[in-house]
């Protein structure tokens, strides 16, 4: 996919691909002046635009292989230093250090994304039922 026309949604586009929060890429690169309820509303929104959130993903993908290059890291190998570290810091005491990477490995995970769920509801509006007078 092309770099976007929109300069301003090709830098938020940037910013969300290297992990700042939607709301936040929209404050910095969209509307410097809006409201932080504002920002907090339309950056996500903008993330969903179907444009621009295959530029982010296809950013991510692009970061995610050069670290894979760079430093010989899978996102696997990445969850499991995480691990590591989470375990290491609280056998020694480090809650705040063991938190922290528990923290990153449920953002990676995407523990903390809103549950979904789908209900369906039939509704029946008007129609005959036995009670009503039909003349």
């Amino acid at each position: 996919m092309p770099v976007l026309k929109n300069q301003k949604y090709e830098r938020f586009a940037q910013a969300v691909a290297l992990g700042m929060s939607a709301a936040n890429a929209y404050k910095e690169h969209v509307s410097a002046t809006c409201s932080e309820s504002t920002a907090e509303t339309t950056g996500p929104k903008l993330a969903r635009d179907s444009q621009i959130s295959l530029r982010i993903a296809e950013l991510r993908s692009k970061v995610a292989q050069k670290v894979e290059q760079k430093f010989a890291m899978t996102k696997d190998k990445w969850l499991d230093e995480l691990a590591a570290i989470a375990s290491e810091a609280r056998q020694s005491g480090d809650f705040s250090a063991a938190s922290g990477a528990l923290a990153h490995i449920g953002k990676a995970s995407a523990y903390f994304e809103p549950e979904r769920h789908k209900l369906e509801i039939e509704v029946i509006i008007g129609g005959n039922s036995e009670g009503q007078n039909q003349d």
